[in-house]
């Protein structure tokens, strides 16, 4: 382990990508970074969770390969997880969820995200397709950055009008004929180019297509070519990675919310957040079925067993559920964990600065599950939150936590809201 610490340490401070290889020099996981030094030195130094020591004890050798930014690292790491499929980097869950650029092949080639779940659904033959990117966040910043140089279209439907892309100079506006065919797939060229890691193959027709404009003296066609490419060449990009520039150990975190009045028209909630960000296409609702008294445990457990029993949905990296506890207790029943929890409760004013005032620490039972959990209960004057740690939470991220479980409750309150809405109104019928 000292030697790969202090190969870590010759990396230059520069973006790339690293390359993790195990026995047999066989490729076990790849990742990218802003600082290749620093990013790969974390590895060999302090705690981690259970999966990246798993990886840290099987690393026999490490190298890398350098990118003049922080997206080609973005777009090489994607490439090479394509090419050698790294058993850290996916598994057939983890696969699914995944995000991919298509660009389509139509006459004006629309250019969309699309996660690993949905790829059946695209009818065409051989999709052009690009990943797939472990960070979607990641990939949205790159292609709004891309976007600036090569415009495309994003739209399901070509409208009838130029749209706001359009008239921001991120779509050549192709549905109100402000491009031709011919011209916009050369463009589309030049991106699905970039997205292949070829940059300089990029520049090149740029540069070539100036110097003829300027031949013609077209000189504003030249002086907006000149544009694109110093933006190419001097693309800034750092907040593509630097979010990712850290382990990232819960990718897919879900939050739980239970909402009634008295057991009456008693809803739960599922949010699901994926690399810190909402993924609404995932939320699901829950009508309580089997709890007619007010007892959000039991209606905690219920939602919970219900979506267990989706076993074509991907599992979660950690749970949180809105509440404390009681709620806990019964998540672990539900979760194959049927001791209490080694827990501790952590309370933060709810102020401006979020200070920390305290720490009680709850020992109990060892748990059995795989999957962390987070509780958080108002505190005794309902001015704090007091966190619920269940099953060796690592990363404790305060911040995502208190979004997620917001989030959540927003959810559950406007489905209860809908089902009370609906009640009334059949009354009053």
């Amino acid at each position: 382990m000292k030697h790969l610490l202090e190969r870590a340490k010759l990396l230059p401070e520069e973006p790339g990508v690293y390359i993790f290889r195990g026995r047999d020099r066989a490729v076990i996981y790849i990742g990218k970074a802003v600082n290749l030094r620093r990013r790969v030195g974390s590895y060999f130094v302090g705690a981690h969770d259970d999966k990246t020591t798993r990886l840290v004890s099987e690393i026999c050798r490490v190298d890398h390969q350098l990118t003049d930014s922080a997206i080609e690292a973005l777009l090489l790491e994607a490439k090479l997880i394509k090419k050698y499929n790294p058993k850290y980097n996916i598994s057939a869950k983890d696969d699914k969820s995944y995000l991919y650029v298509w660009v389509s092949r139509e006459k004006f080639s629309k250019v969309e995200l699309i996660r690993g779940t949905d790829l059946g659904r695209i009818a065409e033959k051989n999709p052009r397709l690009f990943g797939p990117y472990l960070s979607g966040q990641s990939l949205r910043v790159a292609l709004n950055i891309i976007r600036k140089i090569v415009p495309f279209r994003s739209c399901h439907v070509m409208p009838k009008k130029k749209c706001l892309y359009g008239y921001l100079g991120l779509c050549d506006a192709p549905c109100v004929g402000a491009i031709g065919e011919r011209e916009y797939q050369a463009s589309i060229r030049q991106l699905i180019s970039f997205l292949n890691g070829n940059k300089k193959g990029v520049l090149r027709s740029l540069n070539a297509k100036m110097k003829v404009a300027s031949k013609a003296q077209d000189y504003e066609r030249a002086g907006v070519l000149r544009d694109k490419i110093n933006a190419l060449s001097h693309i800034q990009d750092i907040a593509v990675l630097a979010k990712d520039d850290r382990p990232t150990i819960y990718r897919r975190i879900e939050g739980y919310d239970i909402s009634n009045i008295g057991g009456r028209w008693a809803s739960g909630s599922m949010v699901v957040f994926i690399e810190g960000q909402p993924e609404k296409s995932e939320y699901r609702k829950f009508r309580i079925k089997t709890v007619f008294k007010s007892n959000d445990t039991s209606m905690i457990a219920e939602v919970l067993k219900r979506r267990l029993n989706h076993r074509e949905w991907d599992m979660p990296d950690l749970v949180l559920i809105d509440g404390g506890k009681p709620q806990i207790n019964a998540a672990l029943k539900v979760l194959g964990c049927h001791s209490r929890a080694e827990s501790e409760a952590i309370r933060h004013r709810e102020s401006n600065t979020g200070s920390r005032i305290g720490v009680r620490d709850d020992s109990g039972g060892k748990r059995n599950s795989d999957i962390p959990i987070v509780g958080i209960a108002k505190g005794p004057d309902r001015k704090k939150d007091e966190f619920i740690f269940a099953g060796g939470v690592g990363e404790r991220d305060f911040q995502l936590f208190k979004q997620v479980r917001d989030e959540a409750h927003r959810f559950a309150r406007g489905y209860y809201e809908l089902l009370h809405r609906r009640t009334i109104k059949k009354k009053e019928g």
